[in-house]
């Protein structure tokens, strides 16, 4: 069970525990480094330099918008960067969702977490 606090204020409606991933095990790393060590394992070899240069076009292309999506939708960082956690004392950050018409969604660190220990 995911910890979720649902404040239904004015201005924040929820606040959601979150972990940030080691850097190896987030989604905008891993895949694309399995797909790379594909690509050149087995596309390089197999056909023209030319033609394996437009599949890493196609692939550099594919990584490139995975990183803008984490820079435009917090809901998509959080995806590809962080774990929801249930415990307060592994949290090292919360996603904050504002109340309608309140702003937009953010990612703060949880400074609460040393306050409370």
């Amino acid at each position: 069970m995911v910890l979720r606090f649902n404040v239904g204020g004015k201005v924040v409606e929820r606040v959601d525990l979150i972990r940030k991933k080691k850097w190896p095990w987030r989604l905008d790393i891993l895949p694309f480094a399995i797909m790379y060590a594909i690509w050149m394992v087995t596309i390089v070899p197999s056909i023209d330099i030319v033609d394996a240069l437009i599949v890493l076009g196609g692939l550099v292309s594919i990584h490139v918008l995975a990183l803008l999506f984490t820079a435009w939708s917090v809901d998509f960082k959080c995806f590809v960067q962080y774990s929801k956690v249930n415990d307060i004392y592994a949290a090292d950050s919360c996603k904050v969702t504002p109340a309608k018409f309140s702003g937009s969604k953010e990612v703060v660190p949880l400074h609460i977490r040393q306050q409370l220990m």
